[in-house]
């Protein structure tokens, strides 16, 4: 038998095999890649370290193809979880989940090396390929699940001591003095993610056991997670004893990064104390001197063919059996077919409300409009309140223009702060959830209603709307729209005005999207 030795000496041969099965796979993946790219160049998310990722992955690689005698070959049992994870990424493309996608991008990258090198060496390189992982963008679902462990320890830390509060929901109110959110940035995802990294990193190049790897990557989860928590009651604490004055509040990134920087200290002395074991101490007997156990005539150049050409056909007919819709992004959206102004309600001329308007990112369709009740307004005093209407329709959804995503919010959190939450019912049960925001400097308070009407189907949560894509795949409707209704008044019952809008309104603005859906499946046919 002929081998193929993936060593220093002989680059050139040995990495054509895997030059061919990487490109045909990066060729499958590259608008998902690039829309991964996109999310690491945006350095106020969660996923800033990405490209550092990149290049440390790149370099632990690089460190075990120089300590081991990799011998390519052909391994076709390895074919069937590789294939798996094609179907799931082309589930993913099919169903408009992206999230799928995301998480397969490693899992193939592992696959297609398995298929090439056998268990006995590709174990080698899981923790390397795999640190990428960690800047992987769907990890923001476990966001809400921390923000509420966050508040459920901040509520029993502050409850040790004479402090008046608090909770709903993820806000903690202190009685008279004010009130702070556990939003979405202070779940601690960035030091969940950054403290993974780095115990991945040190277990790599210091530690040999997996007893010892597993201890000190649990030993980073707890550590990133109580720096989260100790900052957050830190600012909190200290938002009571200056009544909201302190600068923590202001600094709160830069706090938490020193905190979380602190629990380091602990985290490196473990792994010291790691290395220090009797286990760590033990001869790698599989070092440059290994050498893998062959299938029958895996190592042979015939097989390594067969084997380079299945596996990369495989990803090029997964790409071939996809649809290939127009994933470009407009700059400026169309105008929904929409007026709510007429008998009822008259139009304003303005573009948001009190300084308030929803942050939506690359909407196919757009339909913003403010109006007041003609019925309220009289000709001495004018309109008594104000009210706005909107529609931010996706005909499809695709990287950079999803209804569910970090860039979309109902509401900027450094200007507005909720002071109540409810629950609202349009017509035919349609659900709307409700907040009363009251701005940070003006103190001006507005009342807002918001749902997500996706393929056809009403959604509150986040994470319902994003599935919502998998149950509309039983009909032909691609759309997804986020539907919001405003009233700023003075001394009114905000959530009653919102829902005499709704019950008002609501029909014409489904009406107006689904003649919008129709129409385009007309053209299409």
């Amino acid at each position: 038998m002929s081998e193929t030795r993936l060593r220093s000496g002989g680059f050139g041969q040995a990495w054509v095999p895997f030059a061919i099965v990487l490109a045909s796979l990066f060729f499958l993946l590259w608008p998902t890649l690039e829309g991964i790219f996109s999310r690491w160049l945006k350095f106020d998310e969660s996923y800033s370290h990405g490209f550092l990722l990149l290049l440390v992955s790149m370099f632990l690689i690089f460190r075990v193809v120089r300590q081991r005698t990799l011998v390519p070959g052909f391994y076709p049992l390895w074919l069937v979880p590789f294939i798996l994870a094609l179907l799931v990424y082309g589930l993913g493309d099919l169903l408009r989940v992206q999230a799928f996608q995301h998480l397969m991008a490693v899992p193939l990258i592992l696959g297609a090396l398995a298929v090439l090198l056998g268990w006995r060496q590709v174990r080698w390189l899981i923790a390397p390929v795999g640190l990428l992982f960690f800047a992987m963008p769907v990890w923001d679902f476990l966001a809400w699940t921390l923000q509420l462990i966050t508040t459920e320890v901040n509520q029993l830390l502050l409850g040790l001591f004479n402090i008046e509060f608090e909770v709903e929901g993820v806000f903690v109110y202190l009685t008279g003095v004010g009130a702070f959110e556990i939003a979405h940035g202070c779940s601690g995802l960035r030091y969940l993610l950054v403290g993974q990294s780095l115990a991945l990193i040190y277990g790599e190049l210091n530690l040999r056991t997996l007893r010892a790897r597993v201890i000190l990557f649990t030993t980073s989860v707890f550590l990133a997670l109580f720096a989260n928590w100790l900052r957050v009651f830190v600012i909190i604490y200290m938002g009571y004893e200056t009544n909201m004055q302190t600068s923590l509040i202001e600094d709160h990134e830069s706090f938490g990064w020193w905190v979380f920087a602190a629990t380091l200290i602990p985290l490196f002395l473990i792994g010291r104390r790691l290395e220090s074991l009797k286990g760590e101490q033990a001869n790698d007997m599989e070092g440059n001197g290994y050498k893998a156990a062959m299938p029958f005539g895996a190592a042979g150049s015939t097989w390594l063919k067969v084997g380079v050409v299945v596996t990369a056909l495989l990803p090029v007919l997964v790409w071939a059996a996809l649809p290939s819709p127009d994933r470009t992004v407009e700059s400026d959206p169309l105008a929904l077919e929409l007026r709510l102004d007429g008998e009822r309600y008259g139009p304003l001329f303005s573009s948001d409300l009190e300084g308030w308007r929803p942050k939506v990112r690359n909407p196919d369709r757009v339909y913003t409009q403010t109006l007041f009740d003609r019925s309220l307004a009289t000709d001495q005093s004018g309109p008594g309140e104000s009210l706005f209407a909107a529609v931010y329709s996706y005909d499809y959804q695709r990287e950079s223009a999803e209804l569910i995503q970090y860039s979309n919010r109902v509401y900027d959190r450094e200007e507005w702060h909720p002071d109540t939450f409810f629950t609202l019912s349009g017509p035919d049960g349609a659900p709307f959830k409700g907040v009363t925001l009251r701005h940070r400097l003006t103190d001006n308070v507005i009342h807002v209603a918001y749902t997500y009407y996706v393929e056809g189907f009403w959604e509150t949560d986040d994470l319902r709307a994003k599935l919502a894509q998998v149950r509309g795949f039983v009909n032909s409707r691609s759309d997804a729209s986020l539907i919001v209704f405003a009233v700023a008044c003075e001394d009114c019952d905000g959530k009653s005005r919102l829902s005499a809008i709704i019950d008002s309104a609501v029909g014409r603005v489904v009406a107006a999207v689904d003649r919008q859906v129709a129409g385009k499946q007309i053209d299409e046919n």
